[in-house]
């Protein structure tokens, strides 16, 4: 019997679920939940006091030995984003290694959203097609995800500062009652997604979809036993105006919670309503599948990982391109500079331990180390860094995001391999990154007037020498003299000498 445990540790709880493998797919074995409540804490201090670490570690060793009595070896520990906001998060992580013996993978927002974009490719199969229009709203404690799927595309990806919990802070320094919640909430919203819907325009959203664990918890304390995936707009309207009738501390009394869950209960409705009218959307879902469930598909089957990476990155690879032609990128430019690069990389393996991730970092580079021209032509790469460093880009965190800034920063001529050091990168880790930034300094040279002048590129490596022979019938004085000044760091890097090789079809 193969098995799995997923814990997850959120602010209002603690879960785990312990899985079987099962021909294509899985069984739940064991779901304990229990109630930790550090929300109310937290909120006002951002610490985690040293009695509820102690709770929590209390409450991990005894999931962990339950799990052991289903035979489970491996499992998995997963933190919620609340504890973004925990000042004392290390010391958090330091006693649950020493007390419960239990490594954690702290999950960061952008892995969140990978995760959730996962579920809703795995759930919803028709997502991509060009006949759907679906919004699919990604509920967080502190920020939400908002991503319009139009004709078979990702139109729309944005993240907003706003989430349940959030707003749970800013009602209770504002002292807002159950009654005028929903009023409150529609108000603070609008100025959070009223760019979206300038994006959305006059599309025609047929579908809101709906994600958040503590919004599934929350809505199953209030509709009890019913089916989350077949409640329907009207049912929440209904209950927020039965929840609007009463206090937080009769709405608790009522349905057995801590008046902070009964606060969130009320938010949480209301700020599904209004996103919903304010998109004028009249059909909802509920993702019902959390992290947990998929953190266990993906382990015992790492096909079904892998297929949706590749969907992932087509993704990613359409965000990218869409940011480009924001800043009127030479399209034609970056896919030569791509091509070069990945041919480069690929003949040089011998010479370099760069894996999947890092040619996705150079192909990312490869798209957008021009974008800052649109601003500026002579400090473009400068530019080119800032916006990358304030654009949200679908599935690139923020540690991603550096490393493309690296590259891009420093894909220009005038770089000083010294000045390379002072960016904080290490050891392999900063090698790796070299390399990438040598290989785009070439493959951006051969295209020095952006008019693809040089081409039937063939490549050769012998022994210590790497020669690039390529055709042109136009005159190429640029790019060979760019050539020239970039090849610099690869052959210092990969201690190789490079040739440029030109065959001019008409004589030199």
């Amino acid at each position: 019997m193969v098995t799995y445990a997923v814990i997850e540790i959120n602010s209002t709880f603690i879960e785990m679920k312990i899985y079987e493998k099962k021909e294509n797919g899985y069984r739940i074995l064991e779901k304990v939940t229990e109630d930790i409540n550090l929300f109310k804490e937290v909120k006002d201090g951002n610490e985690i006091s040293l009695e509820k670490m102690r709770k929590m570690c209390d409450i991990l060793k005894k999931m962990d030995n339950l799990s052991r009595d289903y035979g489970v070896i491996d499992k998995k520990v997963i933190f919620s984003e609340f504890f973004r906001s925990i000042t004392n998060f290390p010391m958090v992580l330091d006693q649950i290694k020493l007390k419960a013996n239990l490594a954690v993978d702290n999950i960061d927002l952008s892995e969140k959203t990978y995760y959730s974009i996962k579920k809703l490719i795995h759930l919803e199969k028709d997502i991509f097609s060009k006949k759907e229009s679906r919004l699919f709203f990604n509920l967080k404690s502190f920020s939400s995800g908002v991503y319009l799927f139009y004709k078979g595309e990702l139109s729309i990806n944005e993240h907003i500062n706003l989430g349940t919990e959030k707003l749970y802070l800013i009602l209770e320094e504002n002292n807002i009652n159950s009654k005028k919640a929903f009023d409150f909430i529609c108000d603070y919203m609008e100025s959070y997604v009223e760019f979206i819907r300038r994006d959305v325009g006059r599309k025609v959203i047929k579908k809101l979809i709906l994600e958040g664990e503590l919004e599934e918890k929350l809505l199953k304390i209030v509709f009890g036993k019913k089916d989350l995936k077949n409640l329907t707009l009207t049912e929440l309207k209904d209950k927020l105006k039965s929840l609007q009738e009463h206090s937080y501390n009769e709405i608790s009394t009522k349905y057995k919670c801590s008046v902070p869950i009964a606060k969130l209960m009320v938010i949480s409705i209301s700020l599904i309503i209004s996103f919903s009218d304010y998109f004028e959307i009249k059909e909802i879902k509920f993702l019902d599948f959390n992290i947990k469930d998929l953190c266990a598909l993906e382990k015992f089957y790492p096909e079904i990982r892998h297929s949706f990476e590749e969907t992932l990155w087509k993704i990613t690879l359409d965000s990218i391109i869409d940011l480009g032609e924001k800043f009127d990128f030479d399209r034609d430019h970056s896919e030569f500079v791509k091509k070069i690069g990945i041919k480069l990389l690929d003949k040089l393996k011998g010479f370099h331990s760069l894996g999947l991730k890092d040619y996705k970092y150079f192909i990312i580079a490869a798209y957008l180390h021009d974008i800052g021209k649109a601003i500026d032509f002579e400090n473009h790469s400068k530019h080119s860094a800032y916006i990358l460093e304030n654009t949200t880009i679908f599935g690139l965190n923020k540690d991603m995001i550096e490393k493309i800034v690296f590259i891009v920063k420093a894909h220009t001529s005038n770089t000083k391999l010294e000045s390379l050091y002072n960016y904080g990168f290490k050891g392999e880790e900063l090698i790796k990154l070299l390399k990438i930034i040598a290989i785009i300094k070439i493959a951006t040279s051969l295209d020095r007037g952006k008019k693809q002048r040089l081409c039937n590129e063939k490549i050769h490596l012998d022994k210590n020498d790497l020669i690039i022979e390529m055709d042109t019938d136009e005159d190429f004085y640029m790019e060979k003299s760019s050539f020239e000044k970039q090849s610099k760091l690869f052959k210092y890097l990969f201690d190789l000498d490079i040739e440029l090789k030109i065959n001019r079809r008409f004589g030199e």
